[in-house]
């Protein structure tokens, strides 16, 4: 879910030699090409509307072509079962790794990060919460392979990033 940690997660994986892709910055680019607003509210619409027209797993497969040739990489945003079991079909030992945080924390970080399409209340949490909840973030968050709680300190989630990370990345060699 939206400031969990997934940035300070793939910060740790990039010491491992892992690239990263965000589906959010897909959905950024093709929304500029659209003149679309950089909103949250606007941008959360053509994600939606793109996943109607193109299906739901659009997103990951406009992600998925700019990877090229990369063998260790993390995908940032997905949001639904369609779009993880193309990644699953289409990368070797690919595994989905969850990181959860509640609401609360969520929101003290978004608001830190201070991002221009990001939410600025806790009503806007909620709206983006429930819109990502319909897309079908809960499913891929209860099939996950991993499950990291962030509830603690940065230094403890990093910590326990480094661990997973370490297994991940000796079982894909």
């Amino acid at each position: 879910m939206p400031g969990s940690g997934k940035d300070e997660f793939i910060k740790v994986a990039k010491n491992f030699g892992f690239q990263d892709y965000h589906m959010g910055d897909t959905v950024r680019t093709y929304a500029c090409r659209s003149s679309i607003p950089i909103s949250d509210s606007e941008i959360g619409k053509f994600a939606s509307g793109e996943r109607e027209k193109h299906g739901m797993n659009v997103w990951a497969r406009r992600t998925y072509d700019l990877i090229g040739d990369h063998k260790l990489f993390i995908i940032d945003g997905i949001r639904n079962y369609e779009e993880a079991e193309y990644f699953s079909n289409n990368a070797e030992n690919f595994s989905i790794i969850a990181i959860f945080a509640n609401r609360i924390t969520r929101l003290e970080r978004i608001l830190k990060r201070n991002r221009a399409d990001d939410i600025h209340d806790m009503e806007g949490l909620i709206a983006r919460d429930n819109r990502e909840l319909n897309w079908g973030i809960g499913k891929v968050i209860a099939l996950s392979d991993y499950m990291i709680v962030n509830d603690s300190t940065l230094d403890e989630f990093r910590r326990k990033s480094t661990s997973l990370i370490k297994t991940i990345h000796d079982r894909s060699l």
